[in-house]
């Protein structure tokens, strides 16, 4: 009887161990295809960190980091040789202590995880090793259960066969989050102590190993006691595991949680670095640019930029608090931008940004663009005669802001003072086809509606930014060449291989053309209209613009502008700033007094200054310019007084109402309209009055922008 049972035992001893056998013969070569089949997308373990998203960055023009960019992930991966052993070993030994002994699981986690779940019918601990927890990152579900788990074995033993140790922790250390939107060694050894990942101390690695099992319970910067708790149990283990000695643990215990809080390049933001953001994704993609590890080179100037912003916060050359500005500042023979400032404060990411966004109308800076250049191509010159007298077309008839005339002038003149009906008539004699396609070539998307006699004002049916209009007059600096504005030099992806680079430039006017344009616009910064834009010490070319109110009901009755310009630039810079208020904060309170030849050429001069590291004092006084522009008038009308064979003495107003009659009876073009531009002209588009003057205060009394003196 004993040996039947004998036998009996022996028999269900070898067919429990066949069962085993095939069971794990069964599961072995299971294990093995599936393995096969996760792992099938990987030609090597570099591929891998490539699956998922990475951090990219952006770089100042000096290479100093201005900023991480990324989707929902932050993580900068790093190769296991960057991490310094201690750091490596300080998850070891609070994550998995028998790491360097098992082949991918630990069997007895794994039989205590077994018989918990049996007993309890649910996953109560993990007990998982670091090659399990890298299997679940990577290729599994986070879900609880007991199927998830098997795999989870399975795949580690076969990661472990085929990788080596370093490879797993190379995968776990860049993939583990740390809380504070961390993900990887990288990124949190820049969130929490603003360097990378091969500088941290003892102290400093064992704290991030304290996170990665409840990184918000942890945080170092919400709960610093509990995270000092949890480091000193790292550092302890550390030290029974022999992993550093008692005194290198004793030190580390004894260092107080040091944090040097990176988070705030992450947070860089700024109008500028968002159109870099904004150009980068028009340039490869957002999702490579929020998710593919770039190195994004941009041309800001980090110095520039700070100056700019600094004037910005200026209030007193601002007329009041409400009102808005824009500047935009580039290197002429590059074309790229070193300074971009959209409004008086930054209040949202990836907000309105003036400097970029704005459509408004550009007023008497536009007519270098439309009238001037193209004249000059044409032929002109500074010192050719226009005639600045009373004009109209249909029903389009443009006025000098000071309701009179200088007669029989030189561009160069009518460029100082700001001449309407002179750039309209010259426009009207050289074709305002000319004028519409200059513009185009320089970088502004113009209607077939703005091809008419106000295009010579700026009056365009879109509007322009202050970048568009930087552009156009960077190209009368260098020589003719427009470059479109660029806030990026090129980008970079993972692997170092340029992936994008900016546009090259075009030659759009004659070198000739572009000497003539700068020659007229000095003048009018040395002793027109432009004056307090000067520099002592620099050369500065430059064009004011203003436009009036709109003629609505909101605005009925009143006397006021609703933008002001100046544009101008330096043999190295060139700069466009706008002022006025949004359309949202207009009304019969809120409007500009101000002309683009008072504060947005002080803005200009003082970010321009700054940017040459040169003093922001005016060169010119204004005093001197309002004389020479009275002795100017005087000229003009002496000259016309000559021209009839009269005495040389101011006429009478009769005889000087006389004197414009003859005048239009002796210009052709006064009443001729262009071919194709007899119906335009009846209803012209966006007709802007420029209100330009040398004076600080319009010739009428300002209507003040306190509201209580409105009121009164």
């Amino acid at each position: 009887m004993a040996r039947e049972w004998s036998k009996a035992l022996i028999r269900a001893a070898i067919i429990s161990s066949l069962v085993f056998i095939f069971l794990a013969l069964n599961i072995s070569i299971w294990g093995y295809f599936y393995a096969n089949n996760v792992f099938s997308t990987l030609s090597g373990i570099s591929p891998v960190a490539a699956l998922f998203d990475q951090t990219s960055f952006i770089y100042g023009n000096n290479g100093t980091l201005l900023k991480v960019i990324h989707g929902e992930i932050n993580r900068i991966p790093v190769p296991v040789e960057k991490i310094p052993k201690h750091v490596q070993q300080a998850f070891v030994a609070i994550e998995d202590e028998r790491f360097y002994k098992h082949h991918g699981v630990d069997p007895k986690a794994i039989i205590r995880a077994l018989y918990n779940y049996s007993k309890e019918g649910r996953i109560t601990e993990g007990a998982s090793t670091i090659t399990q927890q890298t299997m679940k990152l990577y290729f599994l579900t986070p879900e609880q259960s007991l199927w998830r788990k098997i795999k989870e074995a399975v795949l580690a033993v076969e990661f472990e066969r085929r990788y080596s140790k370093d490879t797993v922790l190379e995968l776990y250390l860049n993939r583990a989050y740390f809380g504070e939107g961390a993900y990887g060694i990288q990124a949190a050894a820049k969130v929490y102590f603003n360097k990378d990942s091969a500088q941290l101390t003892v102290a400093e690695g064992t704290l991030l190993a304290a996170l990665i099992q409840a990184p918000s319970s942890y945080d170092p910067y919400l709960n610093p006691a509990f995270a000092t708790q949890r480091r000193n149990i790292v550092i302890e283990k550390m030290i029974a595991q022999g992993f550093i000695t008692t005194e290198q643990g004793d030190e580390a215990l004894k260092a107080p949680i040091s944090l040097n809080d990176g988070r705030e390049i992450e947070s860089n933001d700024s109008y500028f670095t968002d159109y870099i953001i904004d150009e980068a994704i028009s340039a490869v993609g957002e999702e490579k640019v929020l998710k593919g590890g770039l190195k994004i080179y941009s041309t800001m100037d980090p110095e520039i930029q700070h100056k700019a912003e600094k004037v910005f916060e200026q209030s007193d050359l601002f007329p009041s608090a409400k009102v808005e500005a824009a500047v935009a500042l580039l290197e002429n023979g590059t074309g790229e931008i070193k300074a971009l400032v959209g409004g008086r404060k930054y209040v949202a990411r990836h907000g309105f940004n003036r400097a970029t966004q704005l459509a408004r109308q550009p007023g008497s800076a536009f007519k270098p663009v439309a009238v001037y250049v193209p004249a000059f191509e044409a032929g002109y010159g500074p010192d050719s005669i226009v005639s600045d007298t009373p004009f109209k077309v249909g029903n389009y008839e443009p006025k000098n802001s000071d309701g009179g005339f200088y007669g029989q002038i030189s561009i160069r003149t009518a460029v100082q003072w700001s001449r309407n009906v002179a750039a309209v008539r010259l426009l009207n004699q050289i074709g305002v086809d000319k004028g519409y396609e200059m513009a185009g070539k320089l970088g502004f998307n113009l209607t077939d509606d703005d091809r008419c006699l106000p295009l010579a004002l700026g009056g365009l049916t879109r509007g322009v930014s202050p970048l568009q209009m930087a552009g156009a007059y960077a190209a009368f600096a260098n020589q003719g060449v427009y470059i479109k504005p660029h806030a990026i030099k090129y980008i970079q992806d993972p692997e170092g291989k340029i992936i994008y680079s900016h546009p090259e430039g075009t030659a759009v006017m004659k070198a000739s053309t572009a000497n003539a344009i700068r020659d007229v616009l000095r003048t009018a910064v040395e002793s027109g209209t432009g004056c307090r834009a000067g520099i002592r010490g620099a050369e500065v070319a430059g064009k004011t613009g203003t436009t009036e109110l709109p003629d609505t009901p909101v605005f009925k009755g009143l006397s006021g502008n609703k933008d002001a310009w100046f544009v101008g630039f330096t043999p190295r810079y060139t700069a466009a700033v706008w002022m006025g208020y949004d359309e949202k904060d207009m009304d019969r309170y809120h409007y500009l007094t101000s002309y683009g030849g008072n504060q947005p050429a002080d803005i200009f001069r003082t970010i321009m200054a700054g940017a040459m590291g040169l003093s922001a004092e005016p060169a010119v006084r204004l005093q001197d310019v309002q004389a020479q522009e009275d002795e100017q008038k005087q000229e003009a009308l002496n000259k016309q007084v000559d021209t009839q064979g009269k005495e040389k003495q101011e006429p009478k107003k009769d005889d000087q109402q006389e004197q414009i009659k003859e005048q239009e009876e002796k210009t052709p073009e006064n009443t001729e309209t262009p071919k194709g531009d007899e119906k335009k002209q009846e209803t012209p588009k966006g007709e802007v009055q420029e209100q330009d003057k040398p004076e600080e205060v319009p010739a009428k009394p300002p209507i003040r922008e306190n509201n209580e003196e409105h009121k009164n």
